[in-house]
């Protein structure tokens, strides 16, 4: 038990749900595009802040296409944001913004 009243299991439990699972082959590579266009955020620096991606190994995100993206992130005030990006490095800034596109290219969406 810790001071809190806590098990060290329960403790490293919480912390490995915490950690990003690993992203796909697919999902690397849309990052590397992303981290390659120089006019992304994603290339800027957060003082205090934190960044995270995740593809559709991540329950949250299991909507996503494979390839595709989700960034969280936090700045130091505590507000998260939320990016996606598909195959090729594009930014959306919502997931109705994703739906569209989707739409646009010929694929149908349908929410479980």
């Amino acid at each position: 038990m810790t001071s809190s009243g806590e098990s060290s299991s329960r403790r490293n439990a919480t912390m490995a749900d915490a950690e990003p699972k690993q992203l796909s082959p697919l999902s690397i590579i849309t990052l590397q595009n992303i981290k390659d266009r120089p006019h992304q955020k994603g290339n800027r620096k957060l003082p205090g802040g934190t960044v995270r991606y995740f593809d559709n190994n991540e329950p949250r995100y299991g909507w996503l296409l494979n390839g595709w993206l989700a960034e969280e992130r936090r700045v130091p005030s505590g507000k998260l944001y939320r990016y996606y990006y598909d195959l090729v490095g594009r930014q959306y800034r919502t997931k109705i913004k994703v739906l569209c596109a989707w739409e646009k290219m010929g694929v149908i969406f349908i929410h479980p």
